[in-house]
C-alpha cells in the first residue's frame, strides 16, 4: 500500500539494470521498507510489500554501477548528482564553527541580497531530510525590501484584527478557566504583549514583524507534511544563509496570522490546504559579532546512568 501524498496514493517504481547489476546488495541493505530484498545473489523487486516504495532514491545512490533507477513519486534519475569529494566536505570542527558563529539577526545593512545568493540559499534548503519523500513543502520567496515590507504590514494589519478581540479581559478568564497553564501563561506573557507591540510599531512606522529584511522565505507545507518538514528545511536555509555571509532569523510570529486570511493566502500564491509554517529573513547583518555563546539544553541525561540511579 502506498504513503499518500498530495499528488495520491503512488508508489515509487524501482527498476534493476540486470545487464550491470553485480549483485552487491547495497541497494537492499539501504532500502528502509524492504521493498528490494536479496535471494541469493539476485536482487528481488516487491513494491507490494509495507508501505511499497517511497521513492528516498537510497538504493539508486548507494549502487556502485548505477543499476538501480527510481521513477515516480516526483522522483527521476535525472536528479541525481554526484557527491563532493570527502575533502571538500565540512570538517566536525568546521560545522560547529559554522553553528557557532551564527546569531538571529534583526538588523540589517541597505544592501539588497542578490538573486543569485538567494536562489543558492533555497538550494541548499532543498537537500534538507523529509519524513517521507516527497517535498510537502513550499517556499515562496520574497526579494526586495518593497516586498518584504508588504508582507509585514499584511501581517501586522492582521494582528491588529485579532487584538480586537484577544485583548480583554473575557478572553483572559476563558483561556485561564479552561486551557493548560502554559498555553494560557504563553498567552498572557507573549503572543498578547508581541501582537500588540507589532500594532503599535506599525502605527509608529515601525516592522517588528520582520524587522525591514532585504528578503525573505515563506515555507509552507501540503496536509500530508511531517509537521517537522518545514522547520528543518528553513534550519538548513538558515544555516546555508550564515554561510554565504547573511545574517538570518526564524519569524514564527507571521504565520499564524496569514494562515487565518484566505485572501493573504491566494495573494501570496500559498497553494489550497498548505499551510503557512514559518518565515525566514535574511540579509547583510549591521553587527559584527566576536563572541558566540553556549547555551545548554534543558536537560541532558544518560538513560542507562538514569536507570541505575533508581
Amino acid at each position: 500500500m502506498a504513503v499518500i501524498s498530495s499528488f495520491g496514493e503512488v508508489d515509487g517504481q524501482p527498476v534493476i539494470d540486470r545487464d550491470t547489476c553485480t549483485h552487491c546488495g547495497s541497494c537492499a541493505e539501504t532500502c528502509p521498507t524492504g521493498v528490494l530484498t536479496m535471494s541469493g545473489d539476485s536482487v528481488l523487486v516487491d513494491v507490494a510489500v509495507t508501505f511499497g516504495c517511497i521513492a528516498c532514491g537510497q538504493c539508486m545512490m548507494a549502487c556502485p554501477t548505477g543499476s538501480v533507477s527510481v521513477t515516480g513519486r516526483r522522483l527521476s534519475p535525472d536528479q541525481l548528482v554526484e557527491l563532493p569529494e570527502p575533502a571538500r566536505r565540512a570538517s566536525a570542527d568546521q560545522l560547529e564553527a559554522l553553528f557557532l558563529a551564527r546569531r538571529s539577526v534583526r538588523r540589517f545593512r541597505p544592501d539588497d541580497v542578490p538573486a543569485a545568493v538567494v536562489d543558492r540559499v533555497v538550494a541548499a534548503a532543498a537537500t534538507a531530510p523529509m519524513g517521507i519523500p516527497p517535498w510537502e513543502v513550499g517556499v515562496i520567496v520574497f526579494r526586495g525590501r518593497p516586498k518584504v515590507r508588504e508582507l509585514a504590514r499584511d501581517v501586522a494589519h492582521t494582528y491588529a484584527g485579532l487584538l480586537k478581540w484577544m485583548d480583554n479581559r473575557a478572553v483572559m478568564g476563558l483561556l485561564r478557566a479552561f486551557a493548560k497553564r502554559s498555553t494560557y501563561d504563553q498567552f498572557r506573557s507573549f503572543i498578547l504583549p508581541l501582537g500588540r507591540d507589532i500594532v503599535a510599531a506599525r502605527r509608529s512606522g515601525q516592522d517588528k514583524v520582520l524587522y525591514d529584511a532585504p528578503a525573505a522565505l515563506l515555507f509552507h507545507t501540503s496536509p500530508y507534511a511531517d509537521g517537522a518538514d518545514a522547520f528543518i528545511a528553513c534550519t538548513y536555509a538558515m544555516l546555508a544563509a550564515e554561510s554565504l555571509g547573511l545574517g538570518s532569523t526564524m519569524i514564527g510570529c507571521a504565520a499564524p496570522p496569514l494562515a487565518r486570511r484566505r485572501d493573504l493566502l491566494r495573494k501570496y500564491g500559498v497553494p489550497d490546504r498548505s499551510k503557512p509554517a514559518i518565515v525566514l529573513i535574511l540579509g547583510y547583518p549591521v553587527a559584527t559579532y566576536v563572541r558566540g555563546i553556549r547555551r545548554p539544553f534543558l536537560a541532558v541525561e544518560d538513560f542507562q546512568d538514569r536507570a541505575r540511579r533508581r
